[in-house]
């Protein structure tokens, strides 16, 4: 399994492209991915099935200069900003044979409450919320579902998988800090929703981002079994993902209506 720890930023669109440019990579050939990223500005991504116009308001997204992105995973509305975004690619046994999507999930989410726990945050598991939630428009974080991450009650991390039957993608959130307004702003929700149902690492306990990534980087080898080795892109998969990347910049893909 290989290891990509993003040094620098990048846009919603690079992100969305490199995760998927990944994940069409497992399907070729046996292979694994952790990939720890950043976004370079404020920027939205909703799920493959959400219609733009009822996850976010691209008036207020755009009057205060962020970006926004469908992505290819499922889910509902994210605020991404000031957090570590974590992604696990894989075609590999040990995430992928014998495990459907539900079970994918849980491994994973176990692997990151033991990340959680080890650094000293007493991190959980959801037993999830009403059905009736997730068919609505309501942002991720204002509700868990079932094996997501809970903190006092509280969504700590919001992911979302896509699979096939070949390889599985699944990424997440893991806010440091949250502008409250923006998001609930910008995902046409409620403040107060939000802060009732969702927790930042920050209001939990200060920790060096490094601290963490470390611990969720230590905690995904124990799990495979094997340390990571690092994933340098070449220049061939550098030019496949701008042409991936087209795809996220286009209204084609964005805009469904």
């Amino acid at each position: 399994m290989f290891l990509i720890l993003d040094s620098k930023a990048s846009s919603a669109s690079t992100n969305m492209a490199t995760d998927e440019f990944l994940f069409n990579l497992c399907q070729k050939k046996k292979k694994g991915f952790l990939r720890i990223y950043s976004w370079e500005s404020p920027s939205f991504s909703y799920g493959v099935s959400q219609k733009i116009n009822k996850a976010i308001d691209i008036a207020y997204v755009e009057k205060n200069k962020c970006k926004f992105v469908r992505r290819i995973t499922g889910g509902k509305t994210v605020l991404h900003n000031d957090e570590i975004t974590y992604s696990v690619i894989s075609s590999e046994d040990v995430f992928f044979t014998k495990n459907d999507l539900h079970k994918s999930y849980a491994l994973i989410a176990k692997v990151l409450v033991n990340a959680f726990n080890q650094i000293g945050i007493g991190a959980y598991l959801s037993e999830g919320s009403k059905r009736k939630l997730s068919k609505t428009n309501m942002p991720c974080f204002s509700f868990p579902t079932p094996n997501e991450i809970e903190y006092d009650g509280k969504k700590l991390v919001g992911s979302a998988q896509k699979r096939n039957n070949k390889a599985l993608l699944q990424h997440g959130s893991i806010p440091l800090t949250m502008d409250y307004d923006l998001y609930a702003n910008g995902a046409k929700s409620n403040k107060k929703l939000l802060k009732q149902n969702m927790i930042t690492l920050n209001d939990i306990k200060l920790i060096d981002k490094k601290i963490l990534i470390n611990s969720l980087i230590v905690n995904f080898e124990n799990f495979v079994g094997v340390k990571f080795s690092e994933f340098d892109f070449s220049k061939e998969n550098k030019s496949e993902i701008e042409k991936i990347e087209k795809k996220y910049k286009s209204k084609t893909w964005n805009y469904l209506i």
